[in-house]
């Protein structure tokens, strides 16, 4: 009399590891981009959080700082001032010296290249605007700068920032 052996065939074997390698290979872009969003809302958080800190030494000092190594920890507590990629933040004041009434904080985002500079910020009125610069919730046409845009794909270039407007 011929048994049969209980099992799986290896036609069944390849189609469950073929089905296995087509949901990771859909999973995994979609976890990658979900750390880059999580990295880029906490930089916004941050950013907010910073320019709370700026807004009370200003009613402290009559301006705002372009340091901040002024605003830790008096303002901001004993954390790090620095981006979920370990870059520091940068404040650039408007170019009155120490009177200085507007201010943009700046983090460098996913590319973790810095694509502001002094030279290139643009202070006039119609280019600032006050709150979050670049990403999906923030304003892009400002400073005349190239923002974070995740339209462009999770990889977009450009920094994230917050301004006084």
């Amino acid at each position: 009399m011929w048994h049969r052996k209980k099992g799986f065939t290896l036609v069944e074997l390849l189609m469950v590891v073929a089905i296995i390698g087509i949901l990771v290979g859909i999973a995994i872009p979609n976890f990658l981009g979900a750390r880059i969003r999580a990295r880029v809302a906490k930089s916004y958080a941050d950013l907010d959080a910073i320019a709370k800190a700026n807004e009370m030494y200003f009613v402290d000092n009559g301006y705002y700082t372009d340091t901040t190594s002024e605003l830790a920890p008096a303002y901001v507590g004993s954390g790090t001032m620095t981006d979920p990629w370990n870059n520091p933040y940068t404040i650039y004041t408007s170019p009155d010296g120490t009177s200085s009434t507007m201010y943009l904080i700046v983090g460098y985002g996913p590319d973790q290249n810095s694509d502001v500079t002094s030279s290139n910020i643009s202070w006039a009125q119609a280019n600032r605007v006050r709150g979050a610069l670049g990403g999906p919730e923030g304003a892009n046409p400002a400073y005349n700068i190239t923002w974070y845009d995740p339209a462009n794909g999770l990889t977009s270039t450009g920094d994230i920032g917050y301004g006084s407007g």
